[in-house]
């Protein structure tokens, strides 16, 4: 422990704050796509019931090199808690928040389970994080119907055109479907990921 200006200082503790710092700072990156993309192509409907699949692109690149910059114990649950109190009104009951909170859960349980140093650890740990998402998108699209058109009537007809275009899309099976091609994605995010901090953010003493 060191002292500055009479007060003592655990770098430790400076560490853990650093690290929490790069944490939202990844987080609010990953958090402005998933916005932006919503906002913009998402009002498609078909690009909307597909978003986890599209997310897990840019962000398994974003999560390998947050993961890279701050080791945290817990950094998929934190990430789990901003993206789900974000998300949580986007859907009954809030489902989708708690879903993907859920889903930071499950990865940081697997991530410490494969050991946290390797890259599979980390990549299945981002895999089950947007299997969370996909489940949180899915199942009331799938199976609350009803709760989600109440949910969404007073926001306007235009909203609802769109909802409706996405509740006709799915069912169990595109639900299934969607779950399995995110889990894929997000291992493609991930090895896209490792490549771009191997061949470029290490070159740039980023990593």
């Amino acid at each position: 422990m060191r002292r500055k200006g009479g007060i003592a200082i655990a770098p430790q503790n400076n560490q853990a704050v650093r690290y929490l710092i790069t944490i939202g700072i990844f987080n609010a990156l990953f958090i402005g796509i998933c916005l932006l993309l919503g906002f913009t192509i998402g009002l498609v409907p078909v690009i909307l019931v597909l978003m986890p699949i599209l997310l897990a692109i840019p962000g398994g690149i974003i999560f390998m090199l947050m993961i890279a910059k701050a080791p945290l114990h817990g950094i998929f649950i934190i990430s789990g808690a901003l993206l789900g109190l974000v998300m949580l009104n986007m859907a009954p009951a809030g489902v989708f928040g708690l879903s993907i909170f859920a889903g930071g859960v499950l990865a940081e349980g697997v991530f410490r389970l494969l050991g946290r140093k390797s890259f599979a650890a980390a990549a299945t740990g981002f895999a089950c994080y947007m299997l969370g998402f996909a489940v949180g998108e899915g199942f009331p699209l799938t199976f609350m119907k009803e709760a989600y058109l109440a949910q969404q009537a007073p926001n306007g007809s235009e909203q609802l055109a769109v909802l409706q275009g996405c509740l006709d899309l799915m069912n169990p099976a595109m639900f299934a479907l969607i779950c399995l091609l995110t889990v894929v994605s997000a291992y493609l995010g991930s090895l896209w990921g490792r490549r771009l901090i191997q061949s470029h953010f290490s070159k740039a003493g980023i990593v």
